[in-house]
Parts: structure tokens; C-alpha cells; sequence
């Protein structure tokens, strides 16, 4: 995204950004996947403290399930987007039923960050005068609470003051006969 805006704002070019991002997520998908077919069992199976017995069967029985979507939309769940083609290993999905699905979703979630970073990139001047209104009201809304807390304490404290003061008044007046 950063590199996106970078583009909006004239310094790098958007369709390098844009492939030079896609193929190294690419790539590094490829790599977690075949680390999931290669290594991802035995994994599991050595560390049974960190995982549980039937993890397995459920990732297979998952990825049967729901595999080109999972793989698609678990582009956009930043928690689970490097454990889906780990996963998608694990579960031995076949490579034509997770290739394209994951290029579908490495090309559209790359195609929207980047849109959107150049966008702001190109929109910079426009939002920095939006957000310097934004905190300009802000900073009055702050400083009107302030004042109103201020006031509120200082109203508090007086009235404890007011009762402090007639208390001690009338433990200082003199007392009834035979006291």
C-alpha cells in the first residue's frame, strides 16, 4: 500500500508496483505450500502439545469442503493469510485446485491495495486538508471537554469544601447543658 501511495504521489510506477508485490507474495505462497505438503504432517504430529490430535482430518475435511473459497477469501483475513496455503499443503490439496484460486486472490487483493494507495497518493493534498479540518474540530471538542471537566471539578471540590466547612462549624459551636 505504502509503495502504492508512493506511485500516486509521481515516485515509483504502479504496474511495478503492483507485479513486483504480486509475485513475491506469489512466490511465497508457493514456498508455504510446498512446506505444508513437505514438512506440514510430520509438524503437526511432532508437536502434539501445540496441536491438536484431530487437526488433520479437520484441515482435509476444510479444504475438501470449501478449498477455492477459503484459499480466494483468505487472501483478505490478515490472521490466516500465511497459514492457508501452509494448510492448503498440509491438507495435500492437489496444485490445480490451489494455483489458480490463490492467483485469483493474490491478483484482487493486490489490484485493491494498490488502487487504493495510489489513490491516496494521488488525493494527498485534498486529505491532508480534510483531516487538518478533522483535527482542528477535534482539538475544540478536546479542549471544550476539558474546560466543561475542569468546571465540573472545580464546582465538586467547592461544594466538599462548603460541607467540610459546616461541619467543622458546628462541632466548634458550643455544645447543649450537660454536654
Amino acid at each position: 500500500v505504502f509503495g502504492a501511495y508512493l506511485a500516486g504521489r509521481g515516485f515509483l510506477d504502479p504496474v511495478l508496483v503492483f507485479t513486483s508485490t504480486a509475485a513475491g507474495n506469489f512466490a511465497t505462497n508457493l514456498f508455504l505450500y510446498y512446506v505444508g505438503i513437505r514438512r506440514g504432517r510430520k509438524f503437526i504430529r511432532k508437536h502434539k502439545r501445540l496441536f491438536h490430535e484431530d487437526l488433520l482430518p479437520r484441515v482435509a475435511l476444510f479444504y475438501r469442503k470449501w478449498g477455492v473459497a477459503a484459499i480466494v477469501f483468505g487472501r483478505f483475513l490478515v490472521g490466516l493469510r500465511s497459514i492457508v496455503p501452509l494448510f492448503a499443503g498440509v491438507s495435500r490439496l492437489r496444485p490445480r485446485k490451489f494455483i489458480l484460486p490463490m492467483v485469483c486472490g493474490i491478483l484482487i487483493q493486490h489490484a485493491l491495495m494498490v488502487y487504493l494507495g495510489y489513490t491516496v497518493g494521488q488525493k494527498w493534498e485534498f486529505i491532508k486538508s480534510v483531516l487538518r479540518d478533522i483535527n482542528l474540530g477535534l482539538a475544540l471538542v478536546a479542549l471544550a471537554v476539558a474546560v466543561l471537566i475542569f468546571l465540573w471539578f472545580r464546582r465538586v471540590r467547592k461544594s466538599r469544601l462548603e460541607r467540610v466547612m459546616r461541619k467543622n462549624s458546628r462541632n466548634d459551636s458550643p455544645g447543649k447543658l450537660g454536654d
